[in-house]
């Protein structure tokens, strides 16, 4: 990868809109394993940041505010590295992508890495390992944390066991403490009665287009599962909204944490349909599939 590269001068990194912390992290290490082999590169976000649960998380964890990265200029020249996507809508040109969301799509970078991983930044982190780069206490962190938020804290469909395994060694030799991340990288989703139901709705949403068909998903993460009466607040609110994006269906995901139940609720601007399955599934590896299987 690294003497690849060095061909393309100045490397931008960039992580998918709709940030994440993943995203983010991601970004971060792999601006920082460049920076070791010598790489010329920039770590930018190129969508707005908001000061949202990321951005909390970010700032009080890592104390680092992810406005630093922010840029609103396109630039067609750029050579881009995607992390955790792999295609863009931004200008420049790919030259390379690592990403933990393989796709049946025929890729053709000069660099592309992609498997079923927990985070794309566990994948740095084989990087980092095979190249001898020196990972630091805070990078230890970052990797453990990502880990922990992309899989709600290894609870759901995209865990793999060796990785879990790998996190826990991470965590003795940097004297971090598992238990207590483990707690905190729920990141359970605030639904109390002042929060504005726009706000829960919407949380952690993303778009697709299924052959022509956009659908929209959002989820909420929850220790209890709310009340129906609640619940049916959210739906109406939705199919309410469905017409105004100009969606074929809003797929709403209550991750129910204490008891490992997700339900899925696919609701059009007429209807709505619940299925709930056992184990805390993984949107883009096993809900969105699926989603998009039907229309094809």
């Amino acid at each position: 990868m690294g003497e690849a590269l060095k061909k393309n001068g100045k490397i931008t990194i960039i992580g998918h809109d709709n940030i994440d912390v993943d995203s983010v992290i991601s970004g971060i290490l792999l601006s920082r394993l460049l920076d070791f082999q010598k790489i010329d590169n920039q770590f930018l976000l190129l969508e707005e940041v908001k000061e949202d649960e990321t951005y909390r998380i970010i700032k009080e964890i890592f104390g680092i505010d992810m406005k630093k990265y922010y840029c609103d200029e396109e630039v067609s020249s750029r050579k881009l590295f995607l992390e955790d996507h792999y295609k863009t809508n931004h200008l420049g040109e790919v030259v390379a992508c690592i990403d933990h969301h393989p796709t049946s799509e025929k890729i053709e970078y000069p660099f592309y890495k992609s498997r079923v991983a927990c985070s794309t930044s566990y994948m740095i982190y084989e990087l980092m390992q095979e190249v001898g780069y020196p990972i630091s206490n805070e990078d230890a962190k970052m990797i453990l944390v990502s880990m922990m938020i992309d899989t709600v804290s290894f609870r759901n469909t995209k865990t793999i066991k060796e990785e879990v395994e790998e996190a826990r060694k991470i965590a003795r030799q940097y004297g971090l403490d598992y238990e207590e991340f483990e707690k905190y990288c729920l990141c359970l989703t605030p639904i109390g009665d002042d929060i504005p139901i726009n706000t829960i709705i919407n949380n952690g949403y993303k778009y697709y287009n299924y052959n022509g068909n956009k659908i929209k998903s959002s989820y909420v993460q929850a220790y209890h599962i709310p009340d129906d009466e609640c619940i049916a607040k959210w739906i109406k609110k939705i199919q309410e909204e469905i017409p105004k994006e100009t969606l074929e269906m809003w797929v709403f995901i209550i991750f129910e944490c204490e008891k490992n139940v997700t339900y899925e609720y696919h609701i059009t601007a007429s209807k709505t349909k619940k299925v709930e399955s056992e184990g805390i599934l993984s949107r883009g590896t096993t809900i969105m599939p699926r989603i998009e299987a039907t229309f094809l």
